[in-house]
């Protein structure tokens, strides 16, 4: 595991809480390499501690989830299980529970 990749779960499994999403983008902004996001996606997809780093919690900058390394359905399931709300594979009220929109 690279160091970058640590940094990605560290910061993932440390900051965004159950029942928040945040963006590939706003990931690498947290993890200072705001221009990272697409290796942000790769290190999500190589994850070996999901779901204790909740890599379902990652989804594209207009909401929708975006792949899953596992099937999108486990994917929504968690995200469902954390009361979030997913209609047609994208976050309902996605402004609302992002969580750097929380931060600013």
């Amino acid at each position: 595991m690279t160091p970058f990749q640590q940094k990605c779960y560290q910061t993932l499994k440390d900051k965004v809480p159950a029942g928040r999403v945040i963006t590939y983008a706003g990931l690498a902004k947290l993890i200072n390499h705001p221009n990272a996001y697409r290796a942000v996606g790769s290190a999500m997809n190589k994850n070996p501690f999901a779901p204790e780093v909740p890599c379902h919690r990652v989804v594209k900058s207009n909401g929708d989830l975006g792949d899953f390394a596992e099937d999108i359905k486990i994917k929504i399931k968690r995200l469902k299980k954390e009361g979030v709300e997913v209609a047609s594979n994208k976050i309902v009220n996605f402004k609302k529970i992002n969580y750097l929109s929380l931060k600013n």
